[in-house]
Order: C-alpha cells, then sequence, then structure tokens
C-alpha cells in the first residue's frame, strides 16, 4: 500500500471538499496500492484507514500483500453493496451530512457500477475526482519513469517484430499476433488499447485495430503499440509500406515527421498544450495538407494511455500548460489524405527542464518492405 500516495490525495480531499474516493479502475487501483486485480474496488475515506473489497478467497492475500488494515469481503455482489452502503451511511453518519465522493470520470469508468452506486447511496453526492487524482499524478516519479522506459524497451521489441511479419499477402491479425507474442514474451501484460495495424484504405482511420484485412503491394501499413508493464504504458507508432513509396507518400511521411518534430521542439515547462498544436499545424499547412490536420498533437499518458492533458477528448485540456516531470505522447492524430493514405508516428517522452527528454527509441523512418 502506497502510503506517501494515500497522504497526498487525503491533503487534496481536504482541499476540495471531497470525502472518500471511490476506486474502480486499475489505474487509480495500482497507483494507490501497486498491485492490480481483475475487479479493482477501494474506498479510501479522508480520515481512517483504506477500505479494500475483495471476494473471501482473496482476502488473506490481501491482507498480507498490502498490509490492509480494513478489508471488507464478499461472496456476492449483492454483499458488496451492501459493504458499499454501510461505509457511507458510516461516512454520513461521522460528518452529520451527506458525503462528497470521488469518482474518476474517464473511458474505463464502470458506468453500470457508478450507476448502482448512486441508486444504492441517493443521498451521497458523486463528484469527478480529477482534481485530486490528475494533481496527484501528472507529475511522475523517477520510479514511474523507470516502468515507462521498460514499457518502452517491450514496446521496441513489438514494432521490430511486427515490421518483420509485414509482407504482401499477410494479415493484419498476423502482424499483430507477431507483436503481441514479441511484448508478452519481452515482460508486458497485455495493451492499454487494442494495437492497431491499419493498412491500406484502413491507414486513413484515426484510430485503429487490427482485422482480416490482407495486405497489398503499395498499402502503407500503420502499427501502434501501447504495452503495459506494471501497470504504466507508452505509446509508439511507426509506419511501414509494402514495395517502393509513391512521390506523393513519401510527402506525406516526411510532413508528419517534421510536424512532429515541431511539436517536440514546442515542449517546455509552462507551455499549454495547445502550442504543440500549433507548430505542428504549420508545417501541414506549410506542406499544402492543412486541410486534413486533425488537432490533438500531444496527450498525456502513463497508468492510462491517454491522461491530463488530454485536449482530443476534454477542448478545455489544450489551456493546460505542461509541467517538468510530466509524461506526454507526441504525435496522435493520423494525417489522412484520400487518395495518397494515412501516416502518423507517436513518440512518447518526459517534459525536463531543458524540453523534451524521448523515452521510446525506435528509428523515425518509412519502413519499406518488399
Amino acid at each position: 500500500m502506497r502510503q506517501e500516495r494515500i497522504a497526498a490525495a487525503r491533503k487534496l480531499m481536504q482541499a476540495n471538499g471531497i470525502d472518500a474516493l471511490l476506486v474502480l479502475t486499475h489505474d487509480d487501483y495500482i497507483y494507490f496500492f501497486d498491485e492490480d486485480r481483475f475487479q479493482p474496488r477501494a474506498i479510501i475515506p479522508r480520515k481512517g484507514p483504506p477500505i479494500v473489497i475483495c471476494s473471501r478467497g482473496e482476502e488473506r492475500e490481501i491482507r498480507e500483500s498490502l498490509g490492509a488494515q480494513n478489508v471488507r469481503v464478499f461472496a456476492t455482489v449483492g454483499q458488496q453493496i451492501h459493504e458499499v452502503v454501510g461505509t457511507m451511511r458510516g461516512l454520513q453518519s461521522n460528518l452529520g451530512r451527506p458525503p462528497k465522493i470521488g469518482v474518476q470520470f474517464w473511458f474505463e469508468t464502470p458506468a453500470v457500477l457508478v450507476q448502482l452506486f448512486q441508486q444504492a447511496n441517493p443521498e451521497a453526492e458523486v463528484v469527478d475526482s480529477s482534481p485530486v487524482m490528475d494533481t496527484l499524478r501528472m507529475v511522475k516519479s523517477p520510479e514511474e519513469l523507470a516502468l515507462m522506459r521498460e514499457a518502452a524497451r517491450i514496446a521496441e521489441r513489438g514494432m521490430e517484430a511486427a515490421l518483420q511479419a509485414i509482407r504482401p499477402g499477410a494479415s493484419e491479425n498476423e502482424v499483430a499476433a507477431e507483436a503481441i507474442y514479441a511484448m508478452r514474451k519481452a515482460g508486458a501484460s497485455g495493451t492499454a488499447v487494442p494495437i492497431f495495424v491499419n493498412s491500406g484504405i484502413r491507414s486513413l482511420w484515426l484510430h485503429g485495430t487490427a482485422t482480416a484485412k490482407v495486405i497489398d503491394p503499395g498499402d502503407l501499413v500503420l502499427i501502434g503499440l501501447v504495452p503495459v508493464f506494471n501497470g504504466y504504458c507508452v505509446d509508439l507508432t511507426r509506419v511501414a509500406i509494402v514495395g517502393q513509396p509513391t512521390d506523393d507518400q513519401r510527402r506525406l511521411f516526411d510532413t508528419y515527421v517534421a510536424a512532429q518534430q515541431a511539436a517536440i521542439e514546442a515542449v517546455r515547462p509552462g507551455v499549454p498544450a495547445s502550442e504543440l498544436d500549433k507548430a505542428a499545424e504549420a508545417v501541414v499547412k506549410d506542406a499544402g495538407f492543412g486541410e486534413h490536420y486533425v488537432k490533438g498533437m500531444g496527450h498525456g499518458i502513463g497508468l492510462r494511455f491517454e491522461e491530463t492533458p488530454a485536449p482530443t477528448i476534454h477542448p478545455k485540456h489544450a489551456s493546460v500548460e505542461l509541467q517538468e516531470g510530466m509524461t506526454i505522447a507526441v504525435g496522435h492524430p493520423t494525417l489522412a489524405v484520400p487518395g495518397i493514405g494515412g501516416v502518423r508516428l507517436e513518440d512518447t517522452g518526459l517534459v525536463a527542464a531543458s524540453g523534451w527528454q524521448s523515452i521510446t527509441q525506435y528509428p523515425k523512418e518509412l519502413f519499406v518492405r518488399s
């Protein structure tokens, strides 16, 4: 159990009027307890010991591994809800008012559990926990950076395997399978999002996945990897082509390389996230592809593949200023031009006092496969 993180969270809870954090996601659970569960469930009150909610079979293990002072066991979902209701009533009794409960409002939070919590605790006020959790998690410790560097090493293993698997007639699924196998062997626990191998017409997609589509001669192939190591992840995206690129494909790729580099050079403490877009978009416009530019050149990354600032999800995050010690991914949107294809490079780096320090190190070239 990370007592220093729990103590820091409580200070921020006090400052923001939050009485307890309801932990329902893997990333928040890992942050506080330094381990993961298939169904992570915990309550961190502003006062008193953290409460870990688990099944009966996990109780002994959790008590021993976490030194947890207050482990609540349950045999059924109904019992779990009963335990949470009892805890909320205890909080309300101690406070003399309905409690304000912080919950992560992000893609990974199970909406059904939040709904059940609200139905079972109608007097409790559910609020966004980001004033606490974003403040805690945006700046990474040396320990966290070491885990992300290991994730980067794993990503590079996966990228090498994927690139070697690309050939005419291979399916996107085959390429993805080689990347997954290589990363798992190198120590990954999985991927934060599904691997994408977008080829041909699918290279135009803003996001993607791997499919049964066969890779054909002339296809641009985008490979995006987000491996997870001890909870932490990095973004790494590269581009390959089957056969020799056309002049237009080469120009599109070179434009993205220059745009990403311009955004990277804009990275420094005190700069709002929007400056990365301004720098990249100027390059794209000068190359004649301005109408195809999609904003969102940088986003936070760590225990989630997209953390604050994430301006493509929350437009207000465009004004969030970068801080020394933050980790960001640069190169997020695909530059998609119908008739030519799509390209995208993405790398993960640290915001240092001197600017960008790359965490991912894989070569930035258009990989030609015959």
